[in-house]
Order: structure tokens, then C-alpha cells, then sequence
């Protein structure tokens, strides 16, 4: 049996299959909390190498004022979110109901 994270059992926003287009070239689950900004609980680019994921990352930044990634397990991503100055914290996420690795971005 595969390795799976404690905050994704019996949630919702991790069924496989179930993820929506939330952006050009990306699927997943975003929750958007008004001023409190938006949580990307889980997404994917459906072509990689393609920039779609450096381009949702910048389109969020422009649209939000509070950008949150939390469990990010891929290096490539962590790398992409760091260059554009997102700081890994712990803090609790409502949308899973658990403390989580996040990272955020704040304007």
C-alpha cells in the first residue's frame, strides 16, 4: 500500500479523479476564502514542461493577496515557490482539518 498522508484520509479533496480545471493547463482543488486568500489544496499540470505551473503560481500572485500551498512533496514545485517568495510555515489548514507544512505568499 502506498505511503499516505494522514491530513488526505477520508478527504474529500484528495479523491482521486475528482479534480476540476482550476487554470490553462492545471487541475485541481483550490478553496478560496475572500480576504483571507486562497488555499491550493491540490493541483497538477496536465502537460509538463509546458510552464503551466510557473504561470498559475504568477497568476495567483496577481490575483490574491494570500496564497497558500500546503504539503507540497515535489522538490521542483518547492523550488518554483521559494524563488517566487513563499515561506514554508506549520499552520492549521480549515480545508483539511489538520496542521500542515504551507507555503505562503503574502502581498
Amino acid at each position: 500500500m502506498p505511503f499516505m498522508n494522514p491530513a488526505a484520509v477520508d478527504n474529500p479533496y484528495f479523491a482521486l479523479g475528482s479534480m476540476t480545471k482550476i487554470a490553462p493547463g492545471i487541475t485541481g482543488h483550490l478553496v478560496d476564502e475572500g480576504v483571507k486568500g486562497v488555499y491550493i489544496i491540490t493541483f497538477g499540470s496536465l502537460k509538463q514542461g509546458k510552464g503551466n505551473t510557473g504561470r498559475f503560481i504568477d497568476e495567483l500572485k496577481k490575483k490574491y493577496q494570500i496564497v497558500r500551498f500546503p504539503n507540497i512533496v515535489n522538490p521542483i514545485v518547492e523550488g518554483m515557490l521559494l524563488r517566487r517568495g513563499f515561506k514554508r510555515k506549520r499552520e492549521y489548514v480549515p480545508a483539511l482539518k489538520a496542521h500542515a507544512n504551507v507555503y505562503v505568499w503574502k502581498k
